[in-house]
């Protein structure tokens, strides 16, 4: 009974992408261009999600990916760190760029800060198993830490 149900649960379940590389989701940079996660494939990224106005593990997570990032370049080896926003509505291009500029990413070439719609967020955290929540009156976003190396 427990098979019937699983095989017909999996049989009507939508097709999901077997890759982050092939989720279809379009990501707006700092300089308000469009990137596909795809543009990474080949190298190795470490994908990490924050929002710009969180004041707890959010900007320790920046000062922790940018200690990574430069042992990474001291060891020579070359990774992407590529950080989505949990907060579309609020991380505008300014904001990100704020941010940016407040925890000096500036100086890191290879350190990208992507912005999507809530829709494609949803979606590529459901692809992840990462998990966040939003309380609507205080607009903390409560959420996991986790950080993924993808390659």
């Amino acid at each position: 009974m427990i098979a019937i149900a699983l095989s017909l649960l999996l049989s009507a379940a939508p097709e999901v992408p077997v890759n982050v590389y092939q989720s279809p989701t379009h990501w707006r940079t700092t300089e308000n261009t469009q990137v596909d996660l795809d543009s990474f494939r080949g190298e190795y990224v470490v994908l990490a999600f924050i929002y710009t106005s969180c004041t707890a593990t959010c900007p320790l997570t920046t000062q922790r990916l940018k200690q990574l990032d430069a042992a990474l370049v001291k060891a020579g080896k070359r990774t992407r760190i590529v950080v989505i926003s949990l907060d579309p509505a609020t991380d505008t291009a300014e904001a990100v760029a704020a941010y940016r500029a407040k925890h000096k990413l500036e100086e890191l070439p290879n350190y990208r800060v992507l912005v999507g719609s809530e829709a494609q967020l949803r979606a590529f955290t459901m692809l992840l198993d990462f998990r966040y929540n939003k309380n609507p009156e205080s607009n903390v976003i409560m959420h996991d830490n986790r950080v993924y190396l993808l390659n």
